[in-house]
């Protein structure tokens, strides 16, 4: 299957609420996002509305610990101001995959993207992107001439067959009108 050109980008996090009137954005990491990133990268690329991928050039970065538990305060040069800050809310957050070459991929950490979703046998759709989210990830699957999301949970992914690129799903009857 063809990749996209954002394959040679990887999500790092999402953009959270904005903080002051300056710009700062809260930054909620992921699980490929390491602290060292801000340290040593400062180009870093945001999805606009239409879904293009702007680039967004790190200014600063705050960081607070309070229980064991670090927040990420950062601000960004195309985000001037809370009203840009609120635009940014839940947006992603990407940075090119060869800056993240110190993390090994696993089976569990492959990209699916690209894979073709099959449901009864029959091939159902192509999985565009992966959404991270506190629960679990979410699958963005191209499903005739729409999109679908699709929980990447047992309930809805049956199995995963690394070597095909391909995802076996039940119940997606829940999810759409089939």
């Amino acid at each position: 299957m063809a990749h996209s050109a954002e394959d040679r980008f990887l999500e790092i996090g999402r953009i959270g609420k904005p903080r002051g009137l300056e710009g700062v954005v809260r930054f909620f990491p992921n699980k490929r996002f390491k602290e060292s990133l801000f340290d040593r990268h400062k180009l870093f690329h945001i999805k606009n509305r239409r879904s293009d991928l702007i680039p967004v050039r790190l200014e600063s970065v705050h960081i607070e610990s309070k229980k064991h538990k670090q927040s990420f305060f950062v601000k960004f040069d195309m985000i001037a101001d809370r009203s840009d800050a609120e635009d940014a809310m839940n947006r992603a957050l990407f940075i090119e995959r060869e800056h993240i070459d110190e993390f090994s991929e696993t089976e569990e950490d492959t990209p699916l993207i690209g894979y073709e979703i099959q449901y009864k046998g029959k091939p159902f759709g192509e999985v565009l992107d992966i959404m991270e989210s506190p629960a679990h990830p979410i699958l963005e699957v191209k499903h005739g001439t729409g999109s679908l999301l699709i929980p990447l949970v047992d309930e809805y992914v049956k199995e995963t067959d690394h070597q095909n690129q391909v995802i076996i799903c039940i119940n997606l009857d829940q999810l759409t009108d089939l």
